[in-house]
């Protein structure tokens, strides 16, 4: 299963957080983890290419973990890339449930 965890302060996205892997398919050919590797993938490059926040990434392929954390409070086209990220992932936990992806929240 893919644990999104969304990191907020005062109500406002500063991170993501990705951990693991759906197993909806075998490696590869697994639709639930494309869908969500493009989401963020994307996330990432729009933060980087479309504003000027400064952010930390992490990850490992070994353990399966991405994320990607905002230094200060997001600015409004940051707001809204988060935001827009957080439509196409609760979509797919809506369309595939829970059992392949989980959306949790943490106040930082």
């Amino acid at each position: 299963m893919i644990t999104v965890t969304v990191f907020q302060k005062k109500d406002q996205i500063v991170g993501v957080q990705l951990e693991g892997h759906a197993e909806y398919g075998r490696r590869g050919r697994d639709i639930v983890c494309s869908a969500v590797s493009i989401l963020y993938i994307n996330l990432v490059n729009s933060l980087d290419n479309f504003t000027e926040e400064e952010m930390e990434l992490n990850g490992s392929k070994k353990i399966n973990f991405q994320n990607v954390i905002l230094k200060h409070m997001p600015g409004r086209e940051a707001s809204l890339l988060f935001q827009s990220f957080m439509l196409g992932i609760t979509t797919i936990e809506q369309e595939y449930g829970r059992k392949y992806i989980t959306i949790l929240s943490q106040e930082v």
